[in-house]
């Protein structure tokens, strides 16, 4: 059966019609052809669309030729995770299909995250990805049909319900895999753009974590202990962190009512950021900032002699003999903070922490500076009365620009002018320095749990922030988040927030097979056959290179390594294809066949 093009001339004008045809054999044996169906005029079957309808429907039955090849990879991984977490229904839910539209919304979305999680490539080159991998095969998506303006249709239409298929996806998640989400570790992160975006309302100029200005859009993670993240929001590259936190926070104890313990960084460690979440009920463990006086109250009311030793090891530290690991000290004390607000006294508790590695790394970090300053200094000396340097005023111009905070106090410099000509000295001052480092390597934990307790507790639960941390790693890399060759804000919230969903299942493929080994490590995950432990990123790269060939006998998948096998077998998967040598009888099907 096929279309044929059949031409009538009418006058002087020329017209072409479709024809549906079917070809059979007589009895005689010989080839014939009948018309089933008049399609229409193709001029006409074009302008209303029908055309593109009609492809499109035969794009979704057309099967492949014999000896196709197709890639797999980690496909049969991401179509049971975004099966389970009913993504494409939440969409389509959201955003009905309208219209002669070939794809739902929903379709679209699920073939962007199994690009993403496969092989991310530019919306521009997904067609092109989608035409060599079994998209279609698993989620039934052709890829001809994904052509970047067709997906840029569905993130704009995605933008205005992102927050909503968030918070729907992040229940989902919880309901189906039985996450305790009761602690999240929350976290921003930036990422950068190139060029002006000058109109743009979200790729705005702001603050990065390496302190510098650029053009960026924010990012909001919570995760939880397991490394699941389970809510991503992007926020305009000017935002406040304290903004940021606050929004998704608002969001969180919407969807997650009651109880939440949240696991922040220091953005949160402002005495008023401690009553408003003290206010609005949410527990919390942040530490605290320099400008809450916790050092000062330390000195006099603990003291160095008043830290217990605590039994805490890291994980990258559990395989160092014992004197070489990082030796911490702490106790916990009553906090209270006189609300700003309100006037209120909150009861909140500190936990004053000593670590030698922070205190090491403190100490490095003083001498550098303090080196680095002398040698500015120096620099001065030697071309005083030299032509950048002719009156006092330009010197202390200068001084000024290299004493700063930190420094301020532990070196003492003195300029003054002798002759007409300016003169410096400058020398360390021993008794700031050893007052400073009486602080060294100490920090403070804010928390408003209830009692019982302990030092210990409160580190072990603040040391689980790495996991959030590790998360922007993999948003970054594996998920290669940047670059965004878009220009639209709704484009680029969309993207970004399918990135999340994405970082959602990289993250629960991870925690789902490391809970179901047991803490042991799965052979052959890094070359050479060797054993790990199981991360999303080698997971995936398991993966790599395994596909299918169209056979006389139907779909076969390339013969499974033992990991591949392996990995499988823990999650549950079943095979939705026989592998090549072990599938049933031969039978007749595809082209040619």
């Amino acid at each position: 059966m096929y279309v044929k093009r059949y031409q009538v001339r009418r006058g002087e004008k020329q017209y072409v019609y479709l024809r549906l045809v079917e070809a059979y054999r007589d009895e005689g044996g010989k080839v014939r052809h009948r018309i089933l169906a008049t399609l229409g005029r193709e001029d006409v079957l074009k302008a209303s669309g029908q055309l593109e309808q009609l492809a499109g429907s035969f794009a979704r039955l057309d099967p492949p030729l014999l000896g196709t090849r197709r890639e797999v990879g980690s496909l049969l991984l991401v179509h049971h995770y975004l099966t389970r977490l009913r993504i494409k229904e939440t969409v389509d839910r959201l955003l009905p299909q309208r219209g002669r539209a070939l794809l739902t919304h929903g379709e679209v979305v699920v073939a962007l995250l199994a690009n993403r999680l496969s092989a991310p490539a530019p919306l521009y080159d997904v067609a092109g990805w989608a035409g060599g991998a079994a998209l279609q095969d698993l989620f039934g998506l052709p890829g001809q049909l994904l052509n970047d303006d067709r997906l840029g249709r569905a993130l704009e239409a995605l933008a205005p319900v992102a927050e909503e298929v968030r918070g729907r996806v992040l229940l989902s998640a919880i309901e189906e895999f039985g996450l305790d989400a009761s602690r999240l570790h929350l976290d921003l992160s930036t990422l950068r753009f190139a060029g002006a975006y000058e109109d743009s309302g979200l790729v705005r100029k702001g603050w990065s974590s390496d302190r510098r200005v650029s053009r960026q859009v924010r990012t909001l993670q919570a995760t939880t202990p397991e490394g699941v993240p389970l809510y991503l929001r992007p926020h305009p590259g000017s935002t406040a962190e304290l903004t940021a936190l606050g929004e998704a926070l608002e969001r969180l104890r919407a969807l997650m009512g009651p109880g939440l313990l949240v696991v922040a960084d220091s953005a949160l460690g402002h005495l008023s950021s401690l009553c408003a979440l003290e206010r609005a009920g949410v527990k919390f463990i942040v530490p605290l900032r320099a400008q809450t006086g916790f050092a000062e109250r330390f000195l006099s009311e603990v003291g160095a002699e008043g830290l217990s030793p605590l039994p805490y090891v890291s994980l990258r530290e559990k395989h160092l003999p014992a004197t070489e690991r990082t030796r911490y000290r702490g106790t916990l004390r009553p906090f209270p903070v006189r609300d700003p607000k309100t006037g209120a006294l909150h009861d909140l508790t500190v936990a004053y922490i000593f670590s030698s590695e922070e205190e090491r790394s403190v100490r490095e970090g003083r001498e550098r500076a303090l080196l680095k300053a002398e040698a500015a200094l120096a620099r001065i000396r030697r071309g005083l009365g030299g032509p950048h340097y002719k009156t006092k005023e330009a010197v202390l111009r200068r001084v000024g620009t290299i004493l700063t905070p930190p420094l301020a106090g532990l070196l003492e410099v003195e300029v003054g002018e002798c002759g007409g000509r300016p003169t410096l000295e400058f020398s360390r001052v021993e008794a700031a320095i050893a007052e400073a480092e009486r602080t060294d390597g100490l920090y403070a934990l804010g928390t408003n749990l209830p009692e019982p307790l302990s030092a210990q507790e409160v580190l072990r639960l603040y040391k689980d922030q790495w996991v959030v941390e590790q998360r922007h790693r993999d948003l970054k890399g594996p998920l290669r988040v940047r670059p965004l060759f878009l220009h639209n804000d709704d484009r680029i919230c969309a993207l970004v927030s399918l990135v999340g969903l994405a970082l959602l299942v990289f993250g629960l493929l991870e925690a789902d097979l490391r809970e179901r080994l047991d803490g042991e490590e799965l052979p052959g995950l890094l070359p050479e056959g060797r054993s790990a432990r199981p991360t999303g990123r080698n997971i995936l790269a398991a993966f790599q290179g395994l596909g299918l060939t169209y056979t006389h006998g139907g779909p076969e998948l390339d013969r499974l390594t033992y990991t591949q096998r392996r990995i499988l077998e823990l999650l549950g998967i079943a095979l939705p294809w026989p592998e090549q040598g072990r599938g049933p009888g031969v039978r007749r099907c595809g082209k040619r066949g």
